[in-house]
């Protein structure tokens, strides 16, 4: 127990260091194209580094507890059957797995919200939606990664797989660019697009704030061009972010029923 309880503690300390740093990288780039004032750049900056860590640390996670890399052989066979033949138990293994993974990242928004909370004059309403909103960001993320992991039987493939679906869904306001050629209004495609951006959650929270106005952004999307609206109110965009996690974490459990059954008729035959 003491080792585990070490192994654990130096993993949240490295998960720390680590989003810390990307959070500082990812601030300054956002200050730097002005996308909005400090406090708005640095929840933005939260959100990028949580939709980063989180695929990852779930893939991993279940991907070396299933594949039996932690274990022996025999262990991770008996794994196998436990999962295969109890359909209920497996998702809640998976579900146990998912919700630990997110430990360390979890804990970091609450350390890094909180720094934040002390050194700025930052409502501690605003506070309390920042960390709701990370906190299913990093469920839903995790869950994403937990399900490339298992398409793609690694797990950092599976994290990359997670990272893209986020940049597609972040980027769906430049993405309209190429689909202007084909459709004379693009004003039925705007409103799908901002709510199943991440980032228009953290819009929706301080209010007034808009980031497609920003003289960096404004001639790049066709969006300013069209009456818009944020998603009103706010926290659909986590909702639609919990969708998203729900359906790949069901397809997880799909696939990790389907490759169980394949590895015992492996075994038999």
């Amino acid at each position: 127990m003491i080792i585990i309880d070490r192994h654990y503690f130096i993993k949240s300390l490295s998960v720390c260091i680590i989003a810390s740093f990307l959070l500082w990288i990812i601030y300054q780039l956002l200050m730097r194209i002005k996308l909005g004032s400090s406090i708005e750049c640095l929840f933005m900056a939260q959100v990028c580094v949580v939709l980063l860590i989180a695929p990852y640390l779930a893939a991993y996670t279940v991907h070396t507890g299933f594949s039996g890399t932690r274990f022996s052989a025999d262990a991770a066979s008996s794994t196998t059957r436990w999962l295969t033949h109890n359909h209920i138990f497996s998702g809640k293994w998976l579900s146990r797995q998912l919700v630990m993974s997110q430990g360390p990242v979890l804990s970091w928004v609450f350390l890094s919200t909180f720094v934040a909370l002390c050194v700025t004059n930052l409502p501690f309403t605003k506070a309390l939606q920042i960390v709701g909103i990370l906190g299913i960001y990093s469920v839903s993320a995790g869950a994403v990664g937990m399900c490339g992991a298992y398409i793609f039987r690694d797990a950092l493939f599976g994290a990359e797989f997670a990272t893209l679906l986020w940049c597609g869904l972040i980027g769906g306001a430049f993405l309209l660019n190429p689909l202007q050629r084909y459709v004379d209004n693009l004003q039925p495609f705007i409103a799908p697009v901002l709510h199943l951006n991440p980032l228009m959650a953290v819009c929706g929270i301080f209010e007034g704030m808009d980031i497609f106005r920003k003289p960096m952004l404004y001639e790049l999307t066709p969006v300013t061009s069209y009456d818009y609206r944020y998603p009103n109110p706010w926290y659909l965009v986590g909702v639609w972010q919990l969708v998203i996690g729900g359906c790949c974490f069901v397809g997880t459990w799909r696939v990790c029923i389907y490759r169980g059954y394949n590895v015992q008729g492996q075994q038999k035959g």
